[in-house]
């Protein structure tokens, strides 16, 4: 005969199949907490902790010397929230961060494409996560431009140090005589990726020529990470 299972036993048995389900059932929520509104863009591209670097050679756009946009993806505070967070959790959030431009920044020679790279230094007591683009907008009198993204940069995870610091690149094309609209910026407004609250840094370099409206303009950004 088949043999008989105390009550106490099935009791323990079914308790056990029940926190199994249970805990196969839980998981951890991810993607960004950041509410609706103003953010930087991050991207889906790229894995791994990394630093980015510009890439491609210089092209040419009415005989100016340019770096390669690899084309546009729309407007850089624009972009809805991502998934910029790292193992623990923690991006790096506009607080914790000390912006500013590097030295050597600006056109090198009359009629290039000026290059800005702004620095983002964790001031925090913990390490934080950046992936994908921030947002930037170049500001002055009643014009707000929006930036495009350096599309032929795949952007990459990001960790940043207490006291460390990445960077990214604003390249702009500089207003010549002649050129057609003719744009001076006061202030660059920058969102961190997956944040909502921007900090803004003065201009101090020449005017721009004013392409808000073109399919791949000559000003635009680059994933934070890049050099």
């Amino acid at each position: 005969m088949p043999p008989r299972t105390s009550p106490l036993t099935a009791i323990v048995s079914l308790a056990a199949g029940l926190t199994l389900t249970l805990t196969a059932c839980g998981g951890n929520g991810g993607g960004s907490d950041s509410p609706s509104g103003t953010t930087g863009a991050p991207d889906s591209s790229g894995t791994g902790t990394a630093t980015a670097t510009v890439t491609g050679s210089p092209g040419a756009d009415g005989g100016r010397s340019m770096a390669p946009s690899g084309g546009s993806t729309g407007g850089g505070t624009n972009a809805g929230p991502g998934t910029g967070t790292g193992a623990d959790g923690t991006r790096c959030r506009t607080a914790q961060l000390a912006f500013a431009v590097a030295p050597g920044s600006g056109a090198q020679s009359k009629g290039s494409q000026g290059a800005v790279t702004v620095t983002l230094t964790n001031k925090g007591a913990k390490s934080c996560v950046m992936k994908g683009y921030p947002g930037v907008d170049l500001v002055g009198g009643p014009t707000r431009w929006s930036l495009t993204r350096q599309t032929s940069e795949s952007p990459s995870t990001v960790t940043v140090r207490p006291g460390a610091t990445t960077t990214f690149v604003i390249f702009y094309l500089p207003f010549d005589k002649g050129d057609g609209q003719e744009f001076r910026p006061k202030s660059i407004v920058i969102t961190p990726p997956d944040e909502t609250h921007s900090h803004s840094l003065p201009w101090t370099y020449s005017s721009v020529l004013l392409q808000d409206g073109a399919t791949r303009p000559g000003t635009y950004v680059g994933p934070v990470g890049s050099k």
